[in-house]
């Protein structure tokens, strides 16, 4: 597949991740609210009853043997959603398999390859 169309189907990815993850957060009743650009830290905000705030970062892949999650940084009240569509992503019938991880316990599920800090299938095997 050329870079340019890998490219577009990540990007593609993790659009609709977001907005996923969004339309569920307002079905639950919660007050939420998508950063928007290609370069941010915090893809969500989410603002509790009692005022507090905590922050969303979505990741996203089709299928999944490693997630990239080099700019999420461990933080208090910081989250990481992993959304993984399970080589159904063009199946909007199924809904993809969805893992929220506090950011604070990423670095315990990550390992460096390459250049990159990654989720591995092997390391972390969601239940």
């Amino acid at each position: 597949m050329p870079e340019e169309t890998n490219r577009a189907n990540s990007f593609n990815t993790g659009i609709a991740a977001e907005y996923f993850i969004l339309s569920q957060l307002y079905r639950r009743g919660v007050e939420a609210y998508v950063s928007q650009g290609n370069k941010k830290a915090i893809d969500i905000r989410v603002v509790l009853e009692n005022e507090k705030a905590i922050s969303i970062d979505v990741k996203a892949v089709r299928g999944y043997s490693s997630l990239v999650v080099n700019n999420v940084k461990p933080k208090e009240n910081h989250f990481l959603v992993i959304v993984i569509y399970n080589n159904k992503f063009e199946d909007v019938n199924i809904s993809p398999d969805v893992f929220v991880v506090p950011s604070i316990d990423v670095p315990a599920i990550t390992k460096q390859w390459k250049q990159e800090k990654r989720v591995m299938k092997g390391i972390w095997h969601p239940t």
